[in-house]
């Protein structure tokens, strides 16, 4: 966004000496980055208005001329081939040293013998105009000796602004002036409208529901086209604008000044009293002011004459329409459309308007009559007219947005208190409307502030008006507690270097997702829960994702698809969710409140084959088993083993082949093989995928630090295997878990065999298990070991109706 300081200058009295460099640290602490600053018309500081005395052709070229050219000090020889000028002509003359751009300096050379000592100008030499025929001849009543910036009133100084996507109203001067106003505790002049309605011309409007939230039209009759005075030409081409005529001009003036895009049609040409905002027709064509043959879509928003398409909403008008020299009745549009298919359009035809710029962040509604009578005020004054009534279609209002600001709580997140008198003064500077409560202020957003939404983006303005710097540097109160602090980052980083460990790569996604990805994984989650994005970049990223899983399916398909098919890939990301508050902190007002929560969480993917590139090797697949053994290894390494498995009822795994791990009645991870329907969905069908997600926020209390050594046994280890026969549905782990509990002689349990077939009845399974026993003081006998059997026997047949499988 570029903004003029002496555009700046008619909002708000900023000192004729202010140090620009004061003025930078002043917009970049209110929040405006400054990317650039120019000072217009730096370079022709030593380009001089001067006058040809003398011109005779070059000795030795047909083309060159040498002149004695007088610059109001001294007359200099200049050779010049440009064939336009004559004697007595006042011209713009480079000095030696003139740097007319980077790299470019006038020197004294000689060209063919003959000496000069400067350069006459043209246009584009001094980038002030495209003419560059020949060189620029200037009125004869022009005094000698001027530099070329202020003879051309180039005496403007430009910020190039970087504006975050929440602050719209920014991307004005008006908007940059009010910050600065209230930065400076100066009074905003806001310039006023003097609109008499002199006829009436209605003009019916018609909007599709949800294109629109409100459209005015107003015709200005027997307006007369024109060159526009120098002060807006100079005002629009100083942030980047060329000048056309007076109306094109006052429409580009006023969006730069309110950050309100318009548009002004030719109304003869429009040839219709009626004006619809409605969805294009698919491959409809239309040809925008560019000269463009545009072919659109039902994702397009177009306005009609009620019969054919005039403009493409908050893009670019039709050529069909435009006003020209011929022009004498115009209709003026100021209006809203909806961003997000606005912001579709503008990427599709890649256009990048001004216009579609802020329309793709938000524009004021509750601006627009100003906006127009604006623009009225100034058609009637640069191009005469008869201004009519305003037609208004306003379906959506917006809600007037009401916070509560607890002073005290203002006090601990800025760090020091404030007077109350000056907290309100910013707030009304900023054109908050404030009501005093004593400690507590109730506060209503202005129309063109979206983005105040809770007391905290009100604690942001206060910093930012007090200033950054006012704040002392003051170490805060540290609550010091007996209980060992977590150490976050080297637990997250633990986990990396142990799951790397395991022959895993890790993968980073953004933590964006399109606002249907949770419907192809099968993801279940109420909708109030899901934190959507108020203005995504993309429609790729409408949400915060609730579960890695979306993101790491999509970087196995990506990845077979590029012809890398066997895949070890995790992520450590964070899950964002919006839940109910259970208890009182310090971010939370009232139990019940939504906030949102961050969630630490591991996401680990298998897919493809396990064996590769060995000679004689059969590929094989990863099963459900694999991952298995991965989570477990992990579980293992961390010190995490008091957990229970159960069967998953997760929709997005494939049935009897995940499970979800519990402690207690806590979901702390799932894992398994994902369901065919999610895979179809994501277009990953040719894909085996074994997926895991661990709640790593949630384990990681569940994690046992204290670990415990002892030396080699001397004594004799025994293995016992046994075959039990139970039901299918039966879940293994929750067997051998069983028989690790059975006696403190068992040293290991391992499940070597399932089977299912002939020998077996139908619906049962064998399942074989390998048991190591070990008495640390001694040597087992036999009655030892048959007794520990027979408890675990007796254990499963009780809890588990097994039957043992001779």
């Amino acid at each position: 966004m570029l903004i003029s300081l002496n555009w700046l200058r008619e909002y708000i009295d900023l000192d004729k000496n202010i140090d620009i460099k004061e003025l930078e640290n002043a917009l970049t602490m209110i929040g405006q980055e400054v990317e650039k600053i120019e000072k217009q018309g730096e370079r022709l500081t030593k380009v001089l208005t001067a006058k040809v005395l003398e011109k005779v052709p070059h000795p030795n070229s047909d083309h060159i001329s040498i002149c004695q050219v007088d610059n109001g000090t001294e007359v200099l020889q200049v050779l010049c081939g440009a064939p336009n000028h004559k004697v007595g002509d006042i011209v713009a003359m480079a000095q030696i040293g003139a740097e007319l751009e980077e790299g470019f300096v006038i020197k004294k050379a000689k060209i063919r013998g003959e000496e000069s000592n400067g350069m006459l100008c043209s246009e584009t030499e001094m980038k002030i105009g495209k003419d560059h025929d020949g060189i620029m001849i200037l009125p004869q009543d022009t005094k000698l000796g001027i530099p070329m910036n202020e003879y051309l009133g180039l005496d403007d100084i430009v910020f190039e602004l970087e504006i975050t996507p929440n602050r719209p109203d920014c991307l004005s001067h008006l908007g940059i002036a009010r910050e600065l106003a209230a930065y400076y505790s100066k009074v905003l002049k806001v310039p006023t409208n003097e609109v008499v309605v002199e006829g009436k011309e209605n003009v019916e409007i018609s909007i599709e529901e949800g294109l629109s939230n409100r459209y005015l039209a107003r015709v200005i009759k027997g307006v007369k086209v024109g060159e526009s005075p120098k002060w807006l030409k100079n005002r629009l081409e100083a942030v980047g604008i060329r000048s056309i005529n007076n109306i094109v001009d006052i429409s580009n003036y006023v969006m730069m000044e309110t950050n309100q895009p318009n548009h002004i049609f030719d109304f003869n040409k429009f040839n219709s009293n009626k004006v619809t905002v409605s969805r294009a027709k698919n491959e409809e064509v239309f040809v925008t002011l560019d000269e463009k043959e545009r072919i659109l879509d039902n994702e397009d928003i177009v306005i009609t004459n009620g019969e054919k398409t005039v403009a493409l909403a908050g893009v670019m008008g039709g050529t069909e329409v435009e006003v020209d020299d011929n022009t004498t009745d115009i209709l003026i549009e100021v209006a809203h459309f909806d961003n997000i298919m606005v912001r579709k359009t503008n990427r599709k035809f890649a256009l990048s308007t001004e216009s579609a710029y802020r329309f793709e962040r938000a524009v004021n509604t509750e601006n627009m009559e100003y906006v127009l009578d604006r623009i009225s005020s100034l058609v009637k004054e640069l191009a005469g007219g008869t201004i009519c009534n305003i037609n208004d279609n306003y379906p959506v209002k917006p809600e007037t947005k009401t916070t509560t600001l607890s002073i005290p709580r203002l006090y601990r997140f800025v760090g020091k208190e404030i007077e109350k008198d000056k907290i309100i003064d910013i707030f009304e500077k900023l054109e908050v409307k404030v009501e005093d409560k004593g400690e507590e202020l109730l506060l209503i957003a202005p129309s063109h502030r979206q983005d105040l939404v809770n007391q905290f983006d009100y604690f942001e303005e206060v910093i930012r008006m007090v200033g950054f710097d006012s704040i002392e540097n003051v170490m805060p109160t540290i609550k010091l507690s007996k209980d060992r602090l977590e150490d976050t980052t080297k637990f997250v980083t633990d986990i990396k270097k142990i799951t790397s460990n395991l022959g895993l790569r890790e993968v980073i996604n953004y933590s964006f997702i399109p606002k249907n990805a949770l419907e192809k994984v099968l993801f279940e989650i109420p909708s109030e829960n899901v934190i959507e994005i108020k203005n995504p970049i993309v429609e790729e990223f409408s949400i915060l994702r609730p579960t890695l899983m979306y993101s790491l399916i999509k970087n196995v398909r990506d990845n077979v698809n590029r012809g890398a098919a066997d895949i070890r890939f995790f992520e450590v990301s964070k899950r964002f969710t919006k839940e109910n508050v259970q208890k009182v902190d310090e971010k939370a007002v009232e139990l019940g409140q939504m906030q949102v929560f961050e969630k630490e969480t591991l996401a680990l993917v298998l897919s493809g084959s396990k064996i590769k590139n060995i000679w004689n090797a059969k590929p094989e697949n990863y099963d459900f088993y694999d991952m298995k053994g991965v989570v477990e290894a992990l579980f293992e390494k961390i010190g995490f083993n008091k957990y229970q498995i159960r069967r998953s009822s997760n929709k997005a795994y494939h049935p009897g082949r995940s499970v979800d791990v519990f402690v207690g009645k806590e979901l702390v991870a799932t894992y398994g093989e994902l369901h065919p329907d999610v895979l179809e969905n994501m277009d990953a069908e040719k894909c085996n995928i074994l997926y895991a997600e661990v709640y790593l926020d949630l384990i990681k209390k569940y994690i046992s630090n204290n670990v415990k050594y002892k030396g080699l046994s001397k004594y004799q280890s025994v293995p016992r295997d046994i075959a039990i026969v139970v039901n299918e549905n039966v879940l293994v782990g929750e067997m051998l878990k069983t028989i690790e509990k059975a006696d403190k002689l068992i040293e290991k349990v391992e499940l070597f065999d399932i089977y299912q077939g002939l020998g077996i009845e139908k619906g049962y399974k064998s399942v074989a298990i390998s048991i190591v026993m070990r008495d640390d003081n001694k040597t087992l006998e036999e009655k030892d070991i048959v007794e520990v059997m027979n408890k675990i026997i007796n254990k499963l047949t009780k809890d588990f109706g097994a039957t043992l499988r001779v």
